[in-house]
């Protein structure tokens, strides 16, 4: 039986609160402290007619609302050195209600492959456009450096203030059923959700020819499956 709505609202809350990141410490940037987070009794129905970022973030803001701890101050806050050019996006700017400098966020929710080559992996993501790599190079290169680079474009009322950048990508990382070790790239966390892949033509090896297999919504990729439920 397919989980409904509340069922898929509550697993996505609880695996942010609880699911372990995918990307460890950054010289760029700290994991965000995930225990400021705090799982709601009754989460609110979230949206799954949208891209899974934009439902991750959703249910983040819905959290931040609930935290005695952290205050949204903005949310997809775009740096413009004109009304033509924009420079960046600050996912979320947060300020800690014990004070300290402002938080500037990176969210994100990613799915790589762990694919052997000749003394190496590759890490493909769904999309050919996205990889682990490129993701990584992106937000130490560009995303988690923008308050500092472009001070001059943050709103007047930040434009003095102090701004700690913080990231959280959670996510899985897959390696392939035979492989003989687990991959490790750059800053990965070791404690992260892993899965594994194997290609169609695969199959036969490992599974009997009557096996049935089960297909996760995308609304679901990011919720551990012990959170599913049936």
């Amino acid at each position: 039986m397919d989980p409904d709505l509340a069922s898929i609202s509550r697993a996505l809350f609880q695996s942010l609160v609880t699911s372990a990141p995918l990307v460890g410490s950054l010289p760029e940037a700290p994991v965000f402290d995930q225990t400021q987070l705090l799982m709601p009794a009754d989460p609110p129905l979230l949206n799954l007619q949208q891209k899974l970022g934009h439902l991750y973030e959703d249910a983040f803001t819905a959290l931040i609302e609930l935290s005695p701890s952290l205050d949204l101050l903005e949310q997809n806050l775009q740096l413009q050195q004109d009304r033509h050019t924009t420079v960046g996006e600050l996912d979320f700017l947060l300020v800690s209600a014990s004070g300290g400098p402002l938080i500037h966020l990176e969210l994100a929710t990613k799915f790589y492959l762990a694919v052997p080559i000749e003394n190496d992996f590759l890490y493909p993501g769904p999309d050919a456009r996205d990889n682990y790599p490129r993701k990584l190079k992106r937000l130490r290169e560009h995303q988690l450096i923008l308050p500092k680079k472009f001070t001059e474009l943050l709103p007047s009322q930040y434009s003095g203030s102090l701004i700690e950048s913080q990231q959280l990508v959670q996510g899985c990382l897959f390696d392939h059923l035979e492989s003989r070790s687990l991959a490790s790239p750059d800053f990965v966390n070791p404690a992260c959700r892993r899965g594994h892949w194997l290609a169609i033509d695969e199959l036969l090896r490992h599974f009997p020819d009557s096996t049935r297999f089960r297909i996760i919504p995308k609304p679901l990729w990011p919720a551990p499956l012990d959170l599913i439920g049936d």
